[in-house]
């Protein structure tokens, strides 16, 4: 299984090679701005001084906002059909990614039905598309320096779709988790360069609204992704589900060409920027071989050479990171960063909200979809999610308007004070529990949710310099991808460790087969359904029919282990936010 990480390392050395191919593309070169809108969440999250991603200086209040005169004037000279048409590409693209993050969920049950998969690997399903973001996020930018922003974003369109072609005819595990792999290193690329790309197009009275609409493109399209997710895999397929990026991404590809026709992007290169290609390489391995331990761990054996080698390995290489990025004259992470208070909270902070934020869609899914729990069709999956998923895009499209000038200090507190409640309350769900006692919980764990992801960047971003702004977003946006590949990795380990938990009391009531007993109390509990099917034939009829009734049984208790996991991991946020915010908003550093 580790080995399917390495198509994500090959992605990103042949996406910088490729970018030489693009040479030919007829672009005209011109002055930009060097001072660009920065975004502050690419999940569910509308901000109003966003973080730019591709060259990364932060959008201060309008009076300390600088243009170059060439840029404006570039700027100027486009007509409103002009910038509208790199807007439309940039906004379907954007929707196509968020969509994806979230749209996979709730087919999960459906995919590992459909292609035989056991839980770990249902699990690196998510994690290798949230490992490649995390790692390559970071470094999209300087691509774009080197490169250019539109090449590297075609490259990234065009890595999208082809991985999404791949995931569409899937046959195994293998060409699934090659396929989302590919789709990791392709929304690194298109979210790290498509807000550059409005910027750098759109007139500068327009250029608010328009990056309104990019980071509402993505809150929405990952609101609506469980919905619409699930309601591709009840009426036609989970496979669906990439036939419409297909579709979507050759109208934008449409879009694209006409742009690099009209020659409406400049090519502003910056070839003196360095990569830290080992960085990257050894945040590669550090992240990992972590999350591999992690996800194989209840399988092998906590104990055993395997896990205990993979944990060991990370540590290792984090050194090695660590080491290597103080010495780095251009490093992928500068640690002097941690050093805030502030920017160390909004760091943690965002890990724990996307902990938090995968883990419940993840853990929820997979509960109120299974045969003997809810039974929800895929569909009505989705829509039971829309009170969580449309209070956090209200929150996030509010809170900080509302809260901009303030110190948020008590309001990420109290958000993630919200999500210790909400996550308890949901502790309370069983097999037999009505959606109208579910659907207010929701409501809550989203309300929590969604103040955490709309203030914590912009906390980290107050207490950094204009200058560290691109490189402060890349550290939070890395920890925000890492936070939700960690959730969905620990959701997994604790719902399989439970159920493992109680089948083993009840299968060693019976009259055992002769077959191992470890092995098949972990095929039991883990194993996909052809594994599991196989493994009760070798039981009688009766004690068949009891385990099953065991397996069932015992969705509840897994359940309700991730909502107390997740009640406990809200209350360690809300604790660092107390310790960390505090005192007046800081001034602005320029």
């Amino acid at each position: 299984m580790f080995d399917c990480l390495s198509p994500a390392a090959i992605y990103v050395f042949t996406a910088a090679w490729s970018a030489r191919v693009f040479n030919r593309l007829n672009v005209q070169p011109a002055e930009t701005t060097t001072t660009q809108v920065t975004i502050a969440s690419i999940a569910l999250s509308i901000v109003r001084r966003p973080i730019d991603w591709a060259s990364g200086r932060p959008s201060r209040p309008q009076h300390l906002e600088t243009h170059s005169a060439m840029a404006q004037t570039a700027s100027k000279s486009l007509r409103d059909s002009d910038y509208k048409l790199v807007l439309t590409a940039a906004l379907i693209t954007m929707f196509v990614v968020g969509f994806n993050t979230t749209a996979i969920m709730t087919a999960l049950p459906a995919i590992k039905s459909g292609l035989d998969l056991n839980d770990q690997t249902v699990q690196w399903v998510m994690n290798i598309y949230m490992l490649a973001c995390a790692v390559l996020i970071a470094v999209m930018g300087s691509f774009a320096d080197i490169f250019g922003k539109m090449r590297i974003f075609v490259i990234g369109l065009g890595l999208f779709a082809a991985s999404s072609a791949i995931n569409l005819f899937a046959a195994d595990a293998l060409m699934i988790l090659l396929g989302r792999a590919g789709q990791g290193v392709g929304a690194a690329a298109i979210t790290g360069v498509s807000s550059a790309l409005i910027s750098v197009a759109t007139p500068a009275p327009k250029r608010p609204q328009a990056m309104g609409l990019w980071a509402g493109a993505i809150a929405f399209s990952m609101g609506v992704g469980p919905l619409i997710g699930g309601a591709l895999t009840d009426s036609i397929s989970w496979r669906a589900i990439f036939a419409v990026d297909l579709v979507l991404l050759t109208i934008a590809a449409t879009l694209q060409y006409r742009v690099i026709k009209l020659k409406l992007i400049p090519l502003d290169l910056k070839p003196s920027t360095k990569i830290d290609y080992i960085g990257v390489a050894l945040l590669i391995v550090t992240l990992g071989t972590f999350v591999y331990g992690l996800t194989s761990g209840h399988q092998a054996g906590w104990t055993s050479l395997q896990t205990l080698g993979l944990f060991t390995s990370s540590v290792v290489f984090a050194i090695m990171f660590v080491l290597c990025e103080n010495r780095a004259p251009e490093p992928l992470v500068e640690f002097e960063f941690f050093r805030k208070p502030r920017f160390l909270a909004s760091a943690t902070g965002m890990f724990f909200a996307t902990y938090a934020m995968m883990s419940i869609i993840f853990a929820y899914n997979l509960f109120v979809q299974a045969p003997g729990a809810l039974d929800f069709t895929p569909i009505k999956a989705g829509l039971s999610l829309l009170p969580f998923s449309m209070t956090m895009f209200v929150l996030s499209l509010t809170a900080p308007r509302l809260l901009a000038p303030y110190s948020f200090h008590w309001p990420i507190t109290i958000g993630m004070t919200i999500l210790v409640v909400g996550f308890w309350l949901m502790a309370g769900t069983a097999d037999h529990t009505p959606y109208a006692e579910i659907w207010w919980k929701l409501v809550i764990i989203g309300a929590g949710i969604g103040l955490g992801f709309s203030l914590l960047p912009h906390l980290g971003l107050r207490a950094l310099p204009d200058k560290s702004a691109g490189q402060g977003s890349g550290v939070i946006n890395t920890c925000l991808y890492l936070g939700a590949s960690v959730g969905i990795a620990a959701s997994g380990i604790v719902n399989a460790e439970v159920r493992h938990f109680a089948l083993v009391s009840v299968v060693r009531k019976l009259d055992l087969p002769s077959v191992d007993e470890g092995s098949l109390e972990r095929i039991l509990a883990h194993g996909s359904p052809s594994d599991v099917t196989n493994a009760l034939s070798k039981f009688s009829p009766e004690d068949a029919v009891q385990i099953r009734a065991a397996m069932q049984d015992v969705l509840d208790n897994a359940f309700v282990g991730v909502m107390d996991m997740l009640a406990l991991v809200s209350l360690i946020g809300a604790l660092f936010a107390v310790v960390l915010i505090r005192g007046p908003v800081p001034k602005a550093e320029t």
